[in-house]
């Protein structure tokens, strides 16, 4: 299998690795499409990602079809799926209180272990999900909208007449902007 891997920061190399082993229960294994080049993945490069161990395959905003699942899988051999590139525990605090993304031990694709900058991944079938009807390259762009719209959500109902000011135009602050607008800001 091909993968783009960082070795050190400014330093990348197209490799051949092994390819990922069949899933286990609860596992799918995907065939990735499109990924997103990130400003995390440029931090990585330029060797200013704080919590980051060389050498990494990197991305993490994922559009992939599905290729193998564990058993009694809702997925279907071939589907396109959005990945939720965070990886939780499932057994800390924030974990059992519905909130795995404050999760004590959370790993990100890309960065706390290898990303899908390669040509197969396997990942707990609970961080996919099936993207109706989009194309694979909306669905590589789901999560940065995601983590807009979920800055939306907290900000909590609109009082009448509210404003918000978006800090930065890169593809995260335009989603919060545009998710800003649809909820009456």
């Amino acid at each position: 299998m091909k993968a783009l891997i960082c070795n050190e920061p400014g330093q990348l190399a197209l490799i051949d690795r092994p390819g990922p082993v069949a899933p286990k229960a609860g596992e799918v294994r995907l065939s990735v499409s499109h990924v997103g080049i990130c400003g995390t993945d440029y931090h990585i490069y330029e060797g200013k990602h704080p919590f980051l161990q060389y050498p990494r395959v990197m991305g993490h905003e994922i559009s992939a079809h599905v290729v193998e699942t564990g058993p009694a899988s809702s997925l279907q051999k071939g589907e396109l799926v959005i990945v939720n590139p965070y990886l939780a525990c499932g057994i800390c605090i924030a974990c059992r209180r519905g909130k795995p993304n404050c999760c004590t031990d959370i790993r990100v694709l890309g960065v706390h272990t290898d990303g899908a900058f390669c040509d197969e991944i396997v990942l707990p079938e609970t961080n996919v999900y099936p993207a109706g009807g989009l194309t694979p390259e909306q669905a590589a762009t789901v999560e940065f909208l995601a983590i807009g719209a979920h800055a939306v959500r907290r900000a909590g109902p609109v009082p009448e007449g509210a404003r918000a000011l978006v800090v930065g135009a890169g593809p995260i602050g335009l989603g919060t902007a545009l998710f800003a607008r649809i909820a009456g800001f």
